[in-house]
C-alpha cells in the first residue's frame, strides 16, 4: 500500500503492484459514516411507522413537527462531507462539532453509538480496500474482464464475497451469533455503498465505458442477503437510502410491507 499526499477529490486506486490512498479519503469514510449514522434517528421512526401502519413515508415526515430542524442538522453534516470532497486536505473544512475526529482508539469514543459507527466505518473501509485488492490481482494475473465496467462489478462482488464467506467460522470462534455477524458485515458494506455514491461524480452515475451505473453498483453491494425481511440490516439500510432520496428531494410515497421491500424499491430509484 502507498499513502499519497491529500488532494482535491478522493484517492483510492490501484495498479498491478499496490493500492494507493490518501488520509483525506480515509477521513471521508469516517465523516460519512458518523454523519449517516444519524439517519437512523432522523428517518428510522418514519420507516418503522410506514411499515407498521401503511402510511407513506412522505406523509409521516410531513406530520413530524421536529423533522425540519433535525433534517437541517443532518444536511449540514452531509454538507461537511461534500466540502471535504472539494478540499485539498481535511484541515480545509470545518469539522462538525458533534462528530469525533478520526481515531484508531475505539475505546476513546464516548458511547456505544459512536463505537457502532466506528465499527461500520472500519468494515466499509475494508470493503473498499478489498475492492482495490481485486483490481491488483486482476492486473497481476492479466485476466481482468475486457470492459472496465465489468471489472468494477467483479471487484465489488469479490469484496462482498470475501467479507461474508467465512462468517460461520468467525461467529463460532468469537462466540457470536451467525445472524448478528452477518447483519454487521452487511451493514458495513451498505455504508460503503453510500460512500461510493458520494465519491462518484454525478456526471458518471449513469455509467460509462469504465464504470457501471451507480444503481447497479449499489444493488450488487446491498441486495440479495437472506436475512429476515425486517432485520436490523434492512432497517438500517432503508434509513440510509431514505436519507439519500431526501437529499435529492425525491418523493417517497411509499408504505412498504417490510424493510427489505423498501430497500429493494429504493434501490430501483437510485440515480
Amino acid at each position: 500500500m502507498e499513502v499519497a499526499s491529500s488532494a482535491t477529490g478522493t484517492t483510492m486506486n490501484s495498479t498491478n503492484r499496490r493500492i494507493k490512498f490518501d488520509t483525506k479519503t480515509i477521513d471521508l469514510f469516517w465523516l460519512m459514516g458518523f454523519a449517516v449514522w444519524r439517519a437512523i434517528e432522523l428517518y428510522g421512526p418514519a420507516v418503522a411507522l410506514a411499515q407498521r401502519t401503511g402510511m407513506s413515508i412522505d406523509k409521516i415526515l410531513e406530520d413530524d413537527e421536529e423533522r425540519p430542524q433535525l433534517e437541517l442538522d443532518y444536511k449540514q453534516r452531509i454538507a461537511a462531507t461534500k466540502a471535504l470532497l472539494g478540499a485539498a486536505a481535511t484541515d480545509g473544512i470545518t469539522w462538525p462539532s458533534d462528530i469525533p475526529k478520526p481515531t484508531d482508539d475505539r475505546d476513546s469514543l464516548k458511547d456505544d453509538q459512536e463505537k457502532s459507527a466506528f465499527d461500520l466505518v472500519c468494515l466499509a473501509l475494508a470493503f473498499a480496500l478489498l475492492h482495490e485488492l481485486r483490481h491488483v490481482m486482476f492486473r497481476k494475473a492479466g485476466d481482468a474482464p475486457e470492459e472496465g465496467y465489468e471489472e468494477e462489478m467483479a471487484c465489488d462482488t469479490w469484496a462482498r464475497t470475501t467479507m461474508t464467506s467465512t462468517l460461520a467460522e468467525y461467529a463460532r470462534d468469537q462466540g457470536h451469533k451467525f445472524a448478528e455477524v452477518e447483519q454487521k458485515r452487511a451493514s458495513g458494506i451498505a455504508l460503503a455503498a453510500i460512500v461510493v455514491h458520494a465519491m462518484t461524480s454525478p456526471m458518471v452515475r449513469w455509467g460509462t465505458d469504465e464504470y457501471p451505473p451507480i444503481a447497479d453498483r449499489l444493488t450488487a453491494m446491498i441486495a440479495g442477503y437472506s436475512l429476515p425481511s425486517n432485520s436490523n440490516f434492512w432497517f438500517f439500510t432503508a434509513c440510509l437510502l431514505v436519507a439519500l432520496m431526501r437529499q435529492e428531494r425525491r418523493p417517497l410515497d411509499l408504505s412498504p410491507a417490510s424493510y427489505k421491500e423498501l430497500v429493494e424499491t429504493l434501490l430501483g430509484l437510485v440515480t
